[in-house]
């Protein structure tokens, strides 16, 4: 059996529906209240569709590691997609994994860990990963690139729906740096890939896209695909960064910040021949994958979509 830590994440639903494809029987650790029909409408139904008994659900809590431990000791393995950046309740996993006889975790951090910049976020991934190293656990840490591919990822999807309400795009900087997302997709069945895979333990792996693109080239491919003649509003990196430090100063929850301006002018791309070589990871191109991803938002938004 495998836990499930992080279920009703955005990339859970994918996961799990994998995994049960492939064969596995799943037990979803939940919190209390978490709502189980949310996970499951967000798979489409697959999860439940024909699974009989291939998945279950239990209560648990990262904040109590006692919740865990009869959880941990029925598994056979964990995939854990909790963010990397909760230091506190990856230490109190670690904790109750140690009182049982657990081996194989599967744990998904990020490519934010390579990025150039400082920041505090980065800097909690890379102790988290650091804490899992120390372990004897036989471990495969997935680094993935921006994710994007499901109706509720924070990326593109949130892009094509803001295009779609406005009819316009505000970018900061030149759009010559290069991004190499990677589809949701190709990030789960990469968990499916790694979980029995004795040559990714005690490994680390980059996920990202076939190739890389400039940010330029990914608007130009959003207008294609979409068919929206949408205008893009270019802003210097320089003032854009300032606007959006006075936008952040004044309001409560803010959409973007000054960090995220930075990080939008540095070169994402990633090197993943050793997931391929490993394991067989082969990712989708962003053409096609976003034409995926807008074939699943239009079919969302018609009539029997919706129902």
């Amino acid at each position: 059996m495998v836990l499930i830590i992080g279920a009703t994440s955005f990339l859970g639903p994918p996961v799990i529906s994998g995994l049960i494809r492939a064969g596995y029987r799943i037990r979803c650790m939940l919190r209390t209240g978490s709502n189980r029909e949310k996970l499951v409408r967000s798979a489409g139904g697959s999860i439940c569709d024909g699974a009989g008994g291939d998945i279950s659900f239990c209560s648990g809590n990262l904040l109590s590691p006692d919740s865990m431990i009869s959880l941990l000791r029925d598994a056979s393995a964990v995939v854990y997609m909790v963010d990397m950046a909760k230091n506190g309740l990856l230490e109190n996993f670690l904790r109750a994994v140690s009182r049982t006889d657990l081996k194989r975790v599967v744990f998904i951090s990020s490519t934010t860990v390579l990025t150039p910049l400082k920041s505090t976020i980065k800097e909690s991934k890379i102790k988290s990963e650091e804490l899992v190293k120390k372990t004897d656990l036989d471990y495969t840490i997935l680094r993935p690139s921006m994710i994007y591919g499901s109706g509720d990822d924070p990326n593109f999807s949130r892009m094509i729906q803001f295009i779609k309400k406005r009819g316009f795009f505000i970018t900061f900087g030149n759009g010559k740096n290069l991004i190499q997302p990677v589809h949701i997709g190709d990030v789960a069945g990469a968990v499916t890939g790694v979980l029995e895979n004795i040559k990714t333990f005690k490994k680390t792996y980059n996920l990202a896209g076939l190739e890389p693109i400039t940010y330029n080239e990914m608007l130009d491919i959003m207008q294609k695909k979409t068919g929206i003649n949408f205008r893009v509003i270019r802003i210097p990196a320089g003032p854009g960064r300032f606007l959006v430090s006075v936008y952040s100063r004044f309001t409560r929850h803010p959409s973007l910040t000054a960090d995220q301006v930075d990080r939008m002018g540095i070169d994402k791309a990633y090197d993943w021949s050793k997931a391929k070589d490993d394991f067989g990871f082969s990712p989708v191109s962003f053409e096609e994958g976003l034409e995926k991803l807008i074939h699943m938002i239009n079919a969302n938004e018609s009539p029997a979509g919706k129902q």
